[in-house]
C-alpha cells in the first residue's frame, strides 16, 4: 500500500457501536492489493444482530449508494455481486466480531477508484466511515516482481529478504528505494526505517540493534534487485516488512512477513556459506557440519539440494537424504553412484557430500539442510567446475592467447 493518505472528519456515529478508523484517502498502483480499514468497537448493551456493509457512493455529496461491495449479516457474508469484483474483495479476517471489519480489494483497477463506505450495526448502535481509494496506472513503469510471502529464520541466522523489480525504458528518473518495518493491525504504522537508497547513496544504521546487520545484496541495486540480508538475525527482528520502489511517474511496494524461532539447543550448521572451484573429473567435497544439543534425541532428517532461480527459492534437483539414519540417493542417472555421504556415522556432526567425477554441469548452488524436532537450519554452497587445463594455466599463472 502506497503511503499517501489523507486525515478528514471523524467518522460519523449513532448509538454505542463506534468505529475508530479515521476517513482518509488511500492510493494504490493498479494491479496491487489494496487495504481499507474499518475497525469497530461494541459496547455491552449492543445485543443485536452485527450487520457490516461496504458500499461505494457516488454523486457530488456522496449521497448515492453506487455499489454494494460486500455484506456481512447473521455471521453469513454475501459478495460477488458484480462480475468485475467477483473473487477480488474479501474481509481481511475470519474473525469479525472481534472488531475488524477491514477489506482487501485484489488486483485493484482503476475503475476500482471512489468512495467506499464501512457501515456497521448493531442495534441499538450503528456507526459509518468513509474512505477515499485512488488506484493511479503506472502501467509501463516500476514494478515490483517478487510476491508477497512469509519467511521464517532461525535466530542467529542470515535472513533473506526479496525485492526483485523491472523499470521501464522510460523510467530515467532517480530511484529511491526504501525497506521499512510495520506495525499496527493492519501494518499501518512505519515501525522503523531499515535501509534506504537514494540517489545512489545507501542510508543505514539508523538504529543500534540493527547496526551493521542490514545490507543490499547487490551492488547493482538499478539492475533490479533491491534484496537485503540481515545478518545475527534476532528475535526482535520478527515483524512485517516493506520494500518500496520509487521512480518517477512510478511507487510499488511488496510486503514481507518474516518469523524467527528461537532454535535454542536445537541442531545448529556451524558450516559457513561459501564458494568451492574444482576441477573437471575430480572428486569435490562439500562440508557440511553441525552440532546437536544433548536433549535432541529425535529423528534426524539431512537433505542436500541444488537449487536454482534468481533468489535461490526453487528447488532443482533433491541429491541424497538422510532420513532416520537411512540413506536415499540415485534420484538422477546422471548422478547415480556419484554422491555420497563423507562419514558412516552422520549423526556425529558431520552431513558433508562427495561429488566423484564431478561435471561442468554439477555447478550451481547447493543447500544442506537439516530438520531435528523443533529446529530447522540450512546452509548454502556455491559449486563452480572448470575444465582441468583452464585451471592448470590459472595455477601456474599463465595467460592464455
Amino acid at each position: 500500500m502506497l503511503s499517501a493518505m489523507h486525515m478528514f472528519l471523524s467518522p460519523d456515529f449513532t448509538g454505542s457501536v463506534n468505529i475508530t478508523t479515521p476517513e482518509q484517502t488511500i492510493q494504490e498502483a493498479q494491479g496491487e492489493t489494496v487495504h481499507l480499514p474499518c475497525m469497530f468497537t461494541l459496547s455491552p448493551e449492543d445485543q443485536g444482530p452485527l450487520d457490516i456493509e461496504w458500499l461505494r457512493l457516488s454523486g457530488p455529496n456522496n449521497e448515492v449508494v453506487d455499489r454494494v461491495i460486500i455484506l456481512y449479516t447473521v455471521d453469513k457474508i454475501y459478495s460477488d455481486f458484480y462480475y468485475d469484483l467477483k473473487g477480488r474483495v474479501n474481509f481481511t479476517t475470519n474473525d469479525i466480531v472481534s472488531g475488524d471489519a477491514s477489506i482487501k480489494i485484489r488486483n485493484v483497477r482503476p475503475s476500482d477508484s471512489g468512495t467506499y463506505q464501512c457501515k456497521v450495526k448493531k442495534a441499538p448502535g450503528v456507526a459509518k466511515t468513509t474512505i477515499q481509494l485512488t488506484v493511479v496506472d503506472f502501467t509501463g513503469s516500476v514494478n515490483i516482481t517478487t510476491p508477497e510471502q512469509t519467511i521464517q529464520e532461525a535466530q542467529g541466522e542470515t535472513v533473506h529478504l526479496p525485492c526483485m523489480f523491472t523499470l521501464s525504458p522510460e523510467d530515467q528518473g532517480p530511484l529511491d528505494i526504501e525497506w521499512l518495518r510495520l506495525s499496527g493491525p493492519n501494518n499501518e504504522v512505519v515501525d522503523r526505517v531499515v535501509i534506504v537508497y537514494s540517489a545512489d547513496k545507501i542510508s543505514g544504521d539508523v538504529y543500534p540493534d540493527l547496526k551493521g546487520r542490514v545490507h543490499f545484496t547487490s551492488h547493482d541495486i538499478r539492475s533490479g534487485d533491491a534484496s537485503i540480508n540481515i545478518t545475527n538475525v534476532q528475535l526482535s527482528d520478527a515483524g512485517t516488512y516493506q520494500c518500496r520502489v520509487k521512480e518517477n511517474p512510478g511507487i510499488v511496494n511488496r510486503n514481507i512477513k518474516l518469523t524467527v524461532t528461537d532454535f535454542t539447543g536445537s541442531v545448529n550448521i556451524t558450516t559457513p556459506e561459501q564458494t568451492i572451484q574444482e576441477a573437471q573429473g575430480e572428486t569435490v567435497h562439500l562440508p557440511c557440519m553441525f552440532t546437536l544439543s544433548p536433549e535432541d534425541q529425535g529423528p534426524l532428517f539431512i537433505d542436500w539440494m541444488q537449487l536454482t532461480g534468481p533468489e535461490n527459492e526453487v528447488v532443482n534437483r533433491m541429491f541424497i537424504v538422510n532420513l532416520a539414519d537411512k540413506i536415499y540417493d540415485d534420484f538422477y542417472q546422471d548422478m547415480k553412484g556419484r554422491v555420497k555421504f563423507t562419514s558412516d556415522n552422520i549423526r556425529s556432526g558431520d552431513a558433508s557430500i562427495n561429488i566423484s567425477n564431478v561435471r561442468l554441469s554439477d555447478a550451481g548452488i547447493y543447500q544442506c539442510g537439516m530438520f531435528h524436532g523443533s529446529g530447522e537450519v540450512k546452509r548454502t554452497i556455491q559449486l563452480t567446475v572448470v575444465g582441468k587445463l583452464l585451471l592448470l594455466v590459472e595455477s601456474d599463472g599463465l595467460l592464455m592467447g
